[in-house]
């Protein structure tokens, strides 16, 4: 039995003669192949959970330019391509989002000072806002009361697991930023680690002053 999938939304913009030609022209070339450009979207997407979003994003593209389509090609060749094309174009787009999302929340994107001792086993230990004192010694504790009070809590809610966003929404619950601005907040955290850097060795003791 032939997979059913969704129907293509052939789109806005376009006079009723382009699209009555573009929808015989896809009934000829695309409709009888759509299990083959189903199987081709499978083959080229990286994810399963991805496919059918590809296959649908394949077929309004394959509508859109249909017109395109030089007849003295093989049809399942100018198939092949296009869905390929198309899909590997799909799926760079979807890992750039991705690697901007573990950018945003990477703690290890911005400078390291001395605690990432502390900052890997956190999460295990049950580190808090409240309890976070009781995880540094006093010369670490020393360095981070010496900081500005907006870097040094943007630097704590860090250090306990919060990421960007939810930093940005409590400062801004706090009245501490105009706007939940994650850019803000990544200014204050690469600050707060230079600070303790000049600071700090990676050992967690107070660096000596000439």
């Amino acid at each position: 039995m032939e997979k059913t999938h969704s129907s293509i939304n052939p789109g806005r913009g376009i006079s009723d003669e382009v699209a009555k030609k573009r929808r015989a022209l896809f009934a000829q070339y695309v409709e009888p192949y759509k299990n083959m450009i189903y199987k081709l979207c499978i083959d080229y997407t990286y994810h399963s959970c991805d496919v059918e979003e590809n296959y649908n994003a394949v077929l309004a593209n394959m509508y859109r330019y249909i017109e395109t389509y030089d007849t003295s090609m093989s049809i399942h060749t100018w198939l092949h391509i296009v869905t390929k094309r198309h899909v590997y174009k799909i799926e760079e787009k979807r890992q750039k989002r991705e690697n901007m999302k573990d950018r945003d929340n990477d703690i290890e994107s911005y400078p390291t000072a001395c605690l990432s001792d502390v900052e890997h086993e956190g999460g295990c230990n049950g580190i808090t806002v409240d309890n976070y004192r009781e995880y540094f010694g006093d010369e670490i504790l020393d360095a981070l009361d010496s900081l500005k009070p907006q870097l040094k809590r943007a630097l704590i809610y860090q250090f306990v697991g919060y990421d960007l966003k939810e930093i940005a929404e409590f400062e801004y619950q706090n009245g501490a930023l105009e706007s939940r601005n994650i850019n803000t907040v990544k200014s204050r955290l690469f600050l707060a680690r230079k600070e303790l850097q000049k600071l700090l060795t990676r050992d967690g003791k107070r660096r000596t002053t000439n």
